[in-house]
């Protein structure tokens, strides 16, 4: 019995003896082939673990990393222990962690937990050659979520009776980075949220896919998406210096390329994008001035006003595509009081801080004012027409929206007036629509603006710019135009953006 045993043991130990001088030859001749493949030093390998040790023990001798994490299972805990002390691993050299082997979550866990435990490594590899169908899938799942390179051991001669390659035959393949595999459908939902105005979401995605895609071209193009969508975001939250920086960043970046990529995406729309730059420039400023407590210059300047005003025409028509008309309301009203405030201005009248004395009535003479009574006289008239009395009869000292268009109706101002010379007209369908907006929980009201109620009030707003732009000598349709905000699906380029993929 005792020799029988030992007779065992004996062609135990030469079996082993075997199988190692044969693994180390098969090692030997793999690193040989594939070193060449290996393009990159791999600090960080994770190892799923099945059955069989030979795979998994190759790419650690290929690959030599610094930290290892092996997931295992129940029924490959053995191999485990026979990878170990094949490669002479130290202990400080690698983890273990104990996985479900049909519930990819528990693998995708400890991928994450790994991943935070070593501090975000830039790269990190996974080779899943062994280990469950559901070890596989949670790596791509890994792989989707950090900057993961997938890896593993494979042949075109396998030997199913032995259920391994057939020695010599195995090579390093590479799988690439699953977001680089499905980029086209990332980038489609990418371009998908730019349609729903959804600028900072845009913004997100667009920064994972570039980080991700291998493709430098593709890359680029993504990268001109991603400044686009920064803009727009500022722009949309009227943060007009950051919105400067990012659209100047996009042009000049648009720039560079435009002679060797010319194909490249939104470079058909560089031109309305430049204009677009040249807008927000200008639109940079206003904080400074406002900081400065130069209010009234910015009412002064046309060409500012103007920008300012389609911005906010252009931000209202968002909020309205978006369904929030409360917002959309609140924004229209803005722009009516633009309209006003800045026909005032021309007066040298400043709504905050009102200055009669400084009205021109020589110039008004022609208008029935020669003096400031005529002024007050023509206004209370305004007034009993308007509310069928005059209330107070002095001039206002500070100037809200309705009042403000009673004094340019008393003042003759041309926004009043009407077609068919019924100018008090344009002063109550003001008044009637200023309610209708009063009624906005932003503003007087406990309650939401209803969308037909919402475009009334729009409509109306839309008919004083369209005419406060013909008085100001401003091409609406064109600066309608200028400022609205430009969806990269849109340019010519966009439909050949995913062939690298």
């Amino acid at each position: 019995m005792q020799l029988e045993r030992t007779t065992l043991e004996q062609r135990k130990m030469a079996q082993d003896f075997y199988d190692t001088e044969l693994m180390q030859l098969i090692e030997k001749d793999y690193c040989k082939r594939n070193k060449s493949f290996v393009f990159e030093k791999t600090d960080y390998l994770i190892i799923s673990v099945g059955t069989s040790y030979e795979p998994v023990v190759l790419n650690i001798r290929l690959l030599k990393p610094k930290r290892i994490l092996f997931l295992y299972t129940d029924g490959s805990e053995s191999t485990l222990e026979k990878i170990v002390a094949y490669c002479g691993l130290k202990l400080s050299a690698f983890e273990r962690k104990k996985v479900d082997e049909t519930d990819p979550l528990s693998v995708y866990r400890e991928i994450k937990n790994i991943y935070l435990a070593w501090n975000r490594p830039e790269k990190i590899y996974i080779d899943f050659t062994g280990g469950t169908k559901a070890m596989s899938a949670a790596a791509a799942m890994a792989g989707a979520a950090i900057n993961v390179q997938l890896v593993y051991v494979g042949t075109d001669r396998y030997l199913t009776d032995f259920r391994k390659p057939e020695p010599g035959s195995e090579i390093l393949l590479y799988i690439d980075n699953p977001i680089a595999v499905f980029g086209d459908l990332e980038i489609e939902k990418a371009m998908t949220l730019f349609s729903e105005h959804n600028y900072s979401g845009a913004k997100e995605k667009l920064n994972v896919l570039r980080s991700n895609i291998p493709d430098p071209a593709l890359r680029q193009q993504l990268d001109f998406a991603y400044l686009l969508a920064e803009a727009y975001e500022a722009w949309d939250g009227l943060d007009f210096v950051s919105a400067s920086q990012k659209m100047n960043h996009l042009t000049m970046s648009l720039r560079r390329d435009a002679r060797a990529h010319h194909d490249f995406l939104l470079m058909d729309r560089r031109k309305e994008l430049e204009t677009q730059a040249d807008i927000l420039r200008s639109l940079s400023h206003i904080p400074e001035k406002i900081r400065d407590r130069h209010q009234q210059e910015i009412l002064k300047d046309r060409e500012l006003m103007a920008n300012l005003m389609f911005s906010l025409y252009q931000n209202a028509s968002i909020r309205e595509q978006q369904d929030k008309y409360d917002m959309a309301s609140l924004l229209m009203y803005r722009l009516l009081e633009m309209i006003e405030q800045r026909r005032l201005i021309q007066y040298g009248l400043y709504v905050s801080r009102m200055d009669y004395a400084r009205l021109n009535f020589k110039r008004l003479e022609s208008r029935g004012i020669p003096d400031l009574n005529a002024l007050q006289t023509k206004m209370n008239t305004v007034r009993e027409n308007v509310f069928g009395k005059a209330g107070n009869r002095l001039l206002p000292d500070q100037v809200s929206l309705l009042d403000g268009f009673m004094l340019l109706l008393a003042l003759g101002d041309e926004i009043c007036r009407e077609g068919d010379g019924r100018d008090i007209d344009f002063i109550k369908r003001t008044r009637s629509m200023v309610y209708l907006r009063n009624n906005s929980i932003f503003a007087h009201g406990l309650g939401p603006v209803g969308r037909e109620n919402y475009v009334k009030f729009r409509d109306f707003v839309i008919v004083v710019f369209k005419r406060y732009c013909r008085l100001e000598k401003i091409d609406f349709t064109k600066m309608a135009s200028e400022v609205q905000f430009i969806n990269p699906k849109d340019s010519d380029y966009y439909s050949g953006i995913g062939t690298g993929l």
